[in-house]
């Protein structure tokens, strides 16, 4: 009871309201803790039944392993089983380099154009240089996104179908280009989006001002060392891994060795999360897919990624997953199990939760998120907040 009430001393000393039935008080509503934004967005995933994003993940993750420590779960972040195998789940975030560019209207009538975009800006009070144009503004976007700086220095692969409007950005010898050409080919996988920009005339809205077009080089899959695992990623985050627990850089153990568990989220094809626990010292993985049957190039890809120093360990492969109902729980049973995962300190059980326990802790997963953003709590107001049933 105690508990209780303070968890409504923490409300009120916040921006409270109930999400679900009070979702217009939170349109400006923007926080942000454990290195993740809670805006409207974060929030509207959550309260609309929509596939939960990485950040979803980042956030709970860090929450959970703040309040219950660090040392007795590796939660390993979402996107170190994508980057080292991602011939299996091929989500990586896409690269983009913006190559080419062409203008539909005449130059003249394209500075008008800019001129009357900058008008605009100006009068809405939005920070932005007077000098940057609309392909500009987007390219520097991509610029500062894309970590693969130096493909910029080539001339795009000719499998792209360029066509002869569009005005080449690369300045490259003729006697280079063709080299280069294979060598990018050979290392990547491209896929060629096009996006088009109008700006009509708001006072006679059939004529148009301007129209750009801006062509984009996706890159969708970065290249493979070893086949399809991605050594070397999985080396970066290990080191990453050492820096943040203050593990010397010349441990010779296996850092998934010195965690009594590690919880795995992963993300197929960016449309279904699954997650795996490890106990290392038992040589156990628990496969946990609350909709589909084990995938065998899964259980390859984790069991290569925990022999990273060369052992021979042989795994035993636990199944059996409490399952979900519908089409888009899979994120929330994957938090579920972390969760669990803290509180038991043991595996799951096939009926450990079923899915009305899931739509309960969905939307207490909501309400966790606003107070959470806002003020830290306690381990046993989590535990409140998130084990509060709801009746429907």
């Amino acid at each position: 009871m105690t508990e209780e009430l303070t968890l409504m001393k923490v409300k009120q000393k916040i921006f409270w309201a109930d999400y679900l039935n009070e979702q217009y008080k939170f349109k400006n509503f923007n926080t942000r803790k454990h290195g993740v934004t809670i805006n409207d967005d974060f929030l509207s995933v959550l309260a609309n039944n929509q596939f939960l994003t990485a950040q979803h993940f980042v956030f709970f993750q860090q929450m959970f392993s703040y309040y219950y420590g660090e040392f007795q779960v590796l939660s390993l972040d979402c996107h170190v089983f994508t980057e080292f195998i991602p011939d299996v789940t091929n989500s990586i975030l896409p690269n983009m380099m913006v190559t080419q560019y062409q203008y539909d209207s005449t130059r003249d009538s394209f500075q008008t154009f800019e001129q009357s975009y900058q008008q605009e800006q100006q009068q809405t009070q939005q920070t932005q240089n007077k000098g940057d144009s609309v392909f500009s503004k987007i390219s520097n976007i991509f610029k500062t996104i894309n970590p693969l700086q130096f493909i910029r220095k080539s001339q795009p692969p000719q499998n792209l179908d360029q066509q002869d409007n569009f005005s080449n950005q690369f300045n490259i010898g003729q006697q280079d280009q063709n080299s280069q050409q294979n060598e990018l080919l050979q290392k990547y996988k491209f896929e060629v989006k096009n996006i088009t920009y109008i700006k009509k005339d708001p006072k006679e809205p059939s004529q148009v001002i301007a129209k750009g077009q801006i062509k984009i080089n996706n890159v969708i899959l970065l290249e493979n060392e070893k086949g399809k695992y991605q050594f070397n990623k999985l080396n970066i985050q290990i080191e990453n891994l050492k820096a943040k627990y203050k593990f010397s850089s010349q441990i010779q153990k296996n850092i998934f060795s010195l965690f009594k568990y590690t919880y795995i989220p992963i993300n197929l094809q960016n449309n279904h999360w699954l997650c795996a626990i490890v106990e290392f010292s038992e040589n156990q993985i628990q496969y946990l897919d609350s909709n589909f049957a084990k995938q065998d190039n899964v259980v390859e890809g984790l069991e290569k990624m925990l022999n990273y120093k060369g052992e021979q360990t042989q795994w035993q492969i636990i199944e059996g997953s409490p399952k979900q109902e519908n089409s888009f729980d899979c994120g929330i049973f994957c938090l579920m199990a972390l969760y669990q995962l803290y509180k038991t300190g043991n595996f799951i059980q096939p009926n450990q939760y079923k899915q009305q326990d899931i739509k309960s802790f969905r939307k207490q997963l909501l309400h966790l998120a606003v107070i959470e953003s806002q003020s830290d709590i306690n381990q046993k107001l989590l535990s409140i907040i998130l084990d509060f049933k709801h009746q429907n």
